[in-house]
């Protein structure tokens, strides 16, 4: 019954909706990362442990971080592909 809804939410929206929901998205994101104080990041870790983590970066870390966010990404399509 719920798949109804979104095949009926679907006939609603039209895709230059969907294009300014998305735009308005990424605008306020971009706004709210601009407007926030991000200086507390470098204070995390120190120069030892930065430079230990980065040593200790391997192909096989970057291949688990690509593989998450390809999974996202496709998460995030698949969301968009049932509006359109």
């Amino acid at each position: 019954m719920k798949i109804f809804l979104f095949v009926e939410l679907s006939k609603d929206i039209s895709k230059i909706d969907l294009i300014g929901i998305i735009f308005g998205h990424i605008i306020f994101a971009v706004a709210l990362t601009q407007l926030l104080d991000w200086s507390w990041l470098k204070n995390l870790m120190n120069e030892e442990d930065k430079e230990k983590m980065l040593k200790g970066y391997n192909w096989k870390d970057l291949l688990v971080d690509v593989s998450i966010i390809s999974v996202v990404l496709g998460i995030l399509f698949l969301i968009i592909s049932a509006f359109i």
